[in-house]
Parts: C-alpha cells; sequence; structure tokens
C-alpha cells in the first residue's frame, strides 16, 4: 500500500517525436496564432549547420528575430539580451533551437518579459512567476538534457553561480523530437547529455518522493537509454535509435524532477556554475560514485536499475560505469579539468547546497562530500 500522493501535471500541450522540424514547427505556430516569432538558438547550430536557415525559412515573415547569444550555462547576460531583443522585436512566441542551455534560457526570457524586468539587478530579485505568461517557448531539442520538460530554468551568474527559476508557465508549451536534429549534435554532446538525462533515471528512482506512477518511467528510460545510445554508437544514422533516445530523455526529465534528485546533480551544478563544465560530463564523472555512496541505503533499489539496464549480475554504479566506458565519455573529475586543490572548495559549497541536502544517503557534512569527490578525482 503506497501514501497519498498528488500528479501535478504543468501546462505543457504537445510533443511531437520522431517527426520533422520542417513538416510540425509551421503548423503549431498557426495552431498557436502567433505573427512574430523570436528564434534562439546556439552561435555552433547557426553557423556550421543548416538548421536554422531551414527554420527561418518554414516561418517566413513570422521570424522577425535570430538570436545566438546565450552562452552554456545560460549566462544570465546572455539571457537578459535575449530577452530585450525579444522585447524589442515584439514578439509573441520564442522557438528555442539547442540544448539546455537555449531552452532554459528561454524560460527566463519568459520570467522577464512577463514581469517587466530588464536588469540582471531585477531579475535576481524576482525568480519566481506567478502571473499569466505574455509568450511562451516552443522547444526543439539538439540534445537528450530534458530541459524541455520542465517549468524550471537554470540560469548562471558569474558570482552567484546556477541560479533557479520557476514558474508554471515556463515549461515549454510545445515541444518538437527531430531526430535528424539530433544528428547535427557532436557525438561528444549526444552522448554526454544523454548520461545526464541517465542521472534524472538513476538519481529520480532513489529519490525522496519517488512513488510507483514515477518509477514506471523512470525506470523505461534507463532501459532505452542503455540500448539506443549503444545502438547509435554503432550506426550513427539510425533514426530510430536516436527517436527512443529523445522518448527516454523525455520520460527522465518529466518524472525524475518530480521524484527528487541528489549529490550527483547538485555537485554537478557546481561544476557547471563554477567550473564551466558541461552537465553531461559532470554526470559522467559523479553519477557512478553518488550511486557507491548511497548503495549504503538503496541497494535493492539499486538492483532494480542494474536489471533495467540489462545488467542483473552488475551493480547500478557499474553498469552505468560501463555504459560512459562505451559510448568512450570522460570518467573522472581531472578528465574534465578539475584540480585536487579545488576539491575542498567544491566540497564545502555541496556540503550546503539543496540539492546535495536532498540525497537518499545523508549527506551531512563537507568530509562526507570529499569522500566522493575523492573517489571520482
Amino acid at each position: 500500500m503506497t501514501s497519498a500522493t498528488t500528479y501535478e501535471a504543468f501546462p505543457q500541450e504537445r510533443v511531437h517525436f520522431g517527426k520533422s522540424v520542417r513538416e510540425t514547427l509551421g503548423d503549431e505556430v498557426e495552431r498557436l496564432g502567433a505573427k512574430r516569432v523570436f528564434v534562439a538558438t546556439s552561435k555552433t547550430l547557426r553557423r556550421d549547420t543548416g538548421a536554422i536557415s531551414l527554420i527561418a525559412t518554414t516561418l517566413g515573415a513570422k521570424c522577425v528575430a535570430i538570436f545566438d547569444g546565450i552562452a552554456e550555462h545560460s549566462q544570465l547576460a546572455g539571457v537578459l539580451a535575449a530577452a530585450n531583443a525579444a522585447r524589442e522585436a515584439k514578439a509573441d512566441l520564442l522557438v528555442g533551437v539547442g540544448g539546455g542551455s537555449i531552452i532554459d534560457g528561454l524560460k527566463v526570457v519568459q520570467l522577464a518579459l512577463t514581469e517587466g524586468v530588464n536588469t540582471i539587478e531585477s531579475l535576481l530579485a524576482i525568480r519566481r512567476t506567478t502571473k499569466p505568461p505574455v509568450i511562451r517557448q516552443i522547444a526543439v531539442p539538439t540534445t537528450l538534457s530534458g530541459a524541455e520538460t520542465t517549468p524550471f530554468g537554470g540560469a548562471t551568474d558569474p558570482k552567484l553561480g546556477k541560479l533557479g527559476f520557476a514558474g508554471a508557465h515556463l515549461v515549454p508549451q510545445v515541444v518538437i523530437y527531430d531526430p535528424a536534429l539530433g544528428e547535427l549534435t557532436p557525438e561528444w554532446l549526444w552522448f554526454g547529455s544523454a548520461v545526464r538525462g541517465v542521472d534524472h533515471c538513476c538519481e529520480g528512482y532513489l529519490g525522496l518522493n519517488a512513488n510507483p506512477v514515477l518509477e514506471g518511467g523512470l525506470l523505461r528510460a534507463v532501459s532505452l537509454f542503455a540500448t539506443s545510445l549503444r545502438r547509435t554508437k554503432e550506426v550513427s544514422g539510425d533514426p530510430f535509435a536516436r527517436i527512443e533516445s529523445q522518448m527516454a530523455a523525455y520520460l527522465a526529465c518529466a518524472n525524475g524532477m518530480r521524484s527528487g534528485s541528489g549529490a550527483s546533480h547538485g555537485i554537478g551544478y557546481i561544476l557547471g556554475g563554477r567550473y564551466a563544465v558541461h552537465h553531461g560530463h559532470a554526470s559522467c564523472v559523479m553519477l557512478p560514485h553518488v550511486l557507491r555512496w548511497n548503495d549504503k541505503t538503496t541497494a535493492d533499489r539499486q538492483r532494480t536499475l542494474a536489471m533495467a539496464m540489462g545488467r542483473p549480475n552488475k551493480s547500478a554504479a557499474d553498469a552505468v560505469t560501463e555504459l560512459i566506458a562505451d559510448l568512450e565519455l570522460p570518467s573522472r573529475l581531472r578528465d574534465v579539468g578539475i584540480k585536487e586543490d579545488q576539491l575542498q572548495a567544491i566540497a564545502d559549497e555541496a556540503a550546503k547546497h539543496p540539492t546535495v541536502l536532498s540525497n537518499p544517503r545523508p549527506i551531512t557534512s563537507a568530509a562526507d562530500v570529499m569522500e566522493i569527490l575523492r573517489a571520482a578525482w
């Protein structure tokens, strides 16, 4: 018998899997009645691929601006510049094409436009909106971060580090998962962001708020990741493997955000916000060691995770480590540029981070964090 629970449905209307952005985006813009569309993307996608030109052609005269100034980790200066550019363009719809930094950045743009703020100081003073939205987002993800599933946006301040922004209508109104766009993403980024999704699955399944409603999606997601990612590694042009990975990313983050996370995510926020480590790589180097730390209190549930990954005779930590190795991703903190003399500062900050403090095996001191970091370094 499980305890009573409430599932909060966010105002996301449609999620398209396996459809091309060419055939889907124009119809969605028309359905939403938008006339002035503001497109945000990365410099790399805009410069090195034809994807953004295709999207601009699809939108035609409705595309009023293309912005490529939101940097990795959604640096607030670029986010605010995007908000001001969207305001100047009189945009009535945002389209985010890219990874989590772009999609999260546009969530903060939505908050800024809804609240009518135009400085970083005023943005930092709010960070949560309950007002009716003045603008929404269509997300076109090119990675597997899962940012498109949540009403929470992360953005980075150079002094304060990674910060959270929230509001129910910040969740993208529509999501379009196009496997062909996934092929444009560098292999290291596709696979790295996928391990972030595996992190959502593992920490979500072990999370303090996990329940049967969420667990089914998390176990199915980690199973899909374990098979589809290896298939993409073997045959990068297999669209069906990429669609399965995109489905896994959706299930992982949509359920994981509700069940909670722990030290891997919390330390990862610090590694990204303070030390410019890619979120996916932060999960690569932290998740196996956090799983081993947590095994003392979550051994039975970790065995279920390992079985879902097709490795019933391994621990969850070893199953994740094997997947990371098969994808040829970094596995140590030293591999992603963290120096040994930085570990104590990371531990001190992490020991106070609310996400770290929600870890299923309680972390009560910087010494606990240092034990994990030493294993990972």
